[in-house]
C-alpha cells in the first residue's frame, strides 16, 4: 500500500511544524518568557502526536540496487575493461613520471629548488638574532 505524494508532503509538513512548536516551547521556557510552561507542554504533546502518527506510516519499498550495480547481487557488471594494476607502485610511479615530464620538471630543476630552500633557511637563521633584538627593543619601549 503506497502513500500518495500529497500525503507524504503533508506528513513532512506536520513533522516540521511539530518540531517548530517544540523549539518555540523550549525557547519560551529557557528564556523564562510568559507562558513558557504552556508552550513547552503544547510542543511536547504535538511532537508525541506526530511520533504516534508516524509509527503507523507504511514503510517505503527498498530500491533494488542490484539492477543498477549487478556486482551487488553477485552478477557480472558491464564488460568495460578495467585496468588492473599488477604493481600499484609501478603504475603510480609511471603516472608521476609522466606528470613531471609534461610539466617540464627535471632533476636539475628539483636540485635547484632544494638549493633555494637551503639558502632561504640560511637567510632565515641569519636574521633570527635581529628579529629577537627588535622584539626585545619593542618590549623595553612598552
Amino acid at each position: 500500500m503506497a502513500q500518495s505524494r500529497a500525503s507524504k508532503k503533508l506528513m513532512n509538513m506536520v513533522y516540521g511544524l511539530g518540531a517548530a512548536i517544540v523549539i518555540l516551547g523550549a525557547l519560551f521556557k529557557i528564556m523564562h518568557w510568559p507562558y513558557g510552561n504552556l508552550m513547552l507542554i503544547i510542543g511536547l504533546i504535538t511532537e508525541s502526536i506526530v511520533f504516534t502518527v508516524s509509527a503507523f506510516e507504511p514503510v517505503d519499498d527498498d530500491l533494488d540496487w542490484s539492477l543498477v550495480y549487478p556486482e551487488l547481487a553477485g552478477g557480472q557488471g558491464s564488460n568495460k575493461k578495467k585496468e588492473q594494476p599488477k604493481d600499484a607502485e609501478g603504475l603510480l610511479s609511471k603516472k608521476l613520471d609522466e606528470l613531471l615530464k609534461d610539466a617540464k620538471i627535471d632533476a636539475e630543476l628539483m636540485a635547484s629548488l632544494g638549493n633555494s630552500i637551503k639558502n632561504f633557511e640560511g637567510a632565515a637563521k641569519g636574521i633570527s638574532p635581529t628579529v629577537d633584538s627588535i622584539a626585545a627593543t619593542k618590549k623595553y619601549g612598552e
